[in-house]
C-alpha cells in the first residue's frame, strides 16, 4: 500500500497585495484539487500574520504528489513572485505517519 503524503506551501504576500494573493491562491487550488490522487487541497490565511498564507494538500501517494508537481497549474505558485503578489514561496512535503 502506498503511503499518504502532505505537501505545504507557505506564501508571504508582497506589501499591500494580501487580498489579491488570497484570491489567486484560491484559483490555483481550485484547479489542483482535480489532480489524480488528491484527497484535499486547502488555502488558509495565518491568523497571526494576515500577509502569510498556508496552502496544504493531502495525497494518496508520493507518486501522485510528484506527478502533480509536473502539471502546468503548479507553475502558478512561482508566477506569484513574478507578478509581484508574493515576496516568498516555500514548498515542503512529508509523509503521513
Amino acid at each position: 500500500m502506498s503511503r499518504q503524503v502532505i505537501n505545504t506551501v507557505q506564501v508571504q504576500a508582497a506589501a499591500g497585495r494580501s487580498e489579491e494573493l488570497g484570491r489567486q491562491l484560491q484559483q490555483i487550488v481550485e484547479t489542483l484539487r482535480a489532480q489524480p490522487g488528491c484527497d484535499a487541497y486547502m488555502v488558509d490565511r495565518c491568523p497571526e500574520d494576515s500577509d502569510r498564507w498556508n496552502v496544504s494538500a493531502r495525497w494518496q501517494s508520493e507518486a501522485a504528489m510528484q506527478a502533480h508537481f509536473n502539471c502546468a497549474e503548479v507553475q502558478g505558485f512561482i508566477s506569484l513572485i513574478d507578478n509581484r503578489l508574493a515576496r516568498s514561496v516555500d514548498f515542503n512535503s512529508f509523509p503521513i505517519v
